[in-house]
């Protein structure tokens, strides 16, 4: 399998890039609308380069009782009123696409005045394509940002089987780091989160 780490450089640079796409096209929204966890820092990026306080982090859970993934995704925290307000939903990658595609068609039952959506990365494997993005990936790869380093690398080492003990679970996430090039705020400090 194919990981791409983005560095906090980078990630930001392309929120940049994004939020110019948006500014480019006209598009000034009434309220932003981050997908959490992912979407929330390319949204307050895109809300702080726009202008936009008015902020909400919508919830999109994929997996149900027992760890069995669902058929789609339960979404939550949506936010009460959109009526007749311009509404811009951010990610931070589209992957099949079913998550925003859902959020957009329950935020639609408010009725705004117009949702668009916003994404650092689109995956050829999308069924849904974002109005605004900054980077096509054709061949697929799992992509991983700074801000979910932990959740990343800890489910990158569950996927090993033959990794049981903590001191292997370490030795891997540190193999890990090194692999694929991870800024370390501290080795010490991620395995904590682990």
């Amino acid at each position: 399998m194919e990981i791409e780490y983005i560095s906090w450089s980078k990630a930001i640079a392309l929120c940049y890039k994004l939020a110019e796409k948006i500014l480019d096209s006209g598009y000034i929204p009434d309220v932003i609308v981050a997908v959490l966890r992912g979407g929330v820092v390319p949204a307050l990026i895109i809300s702080d380069y726009l202008g936009i306080e008015e902020f909400y982090a919508i919830r999109a859970k994929h997996w149900g009782i027992g760890s069995r993934k669902l058929d789609k995704p339960a979404i939550t925290q949506i936010p009460k009123d959109l009526r007749s307000r311009r509404v811009l939903v951010v990610d931070e990658v589209v992957d099949t696409g079913l998550t925003l595609k859902n959020i957009v068609d329950i935020l639609k039952n408010q009725d705004p005045l117009d949702i668009r959506t916003a994404v650092l990365h689109v995956k050829s494997t999308t069924q849904y394509l974002p109005d605004y993005y900054v980077e096509f990936i054709k061949k697929w790869k799992w992509i991983f940002y700074p801000w979910s380093v932990v959740e990343t690398l800890y489910s990158l080492v569950q996927r090993d089987t033959s990794t049981n003990t903590k001191d292997e679970i370490f030795g891997k996430v540190k193999e890990l780091i090194e692999l694929l090039g991870v800024e370390e705020p501290g080795i010490d400090t991620i395995l904590k989160g682990i």
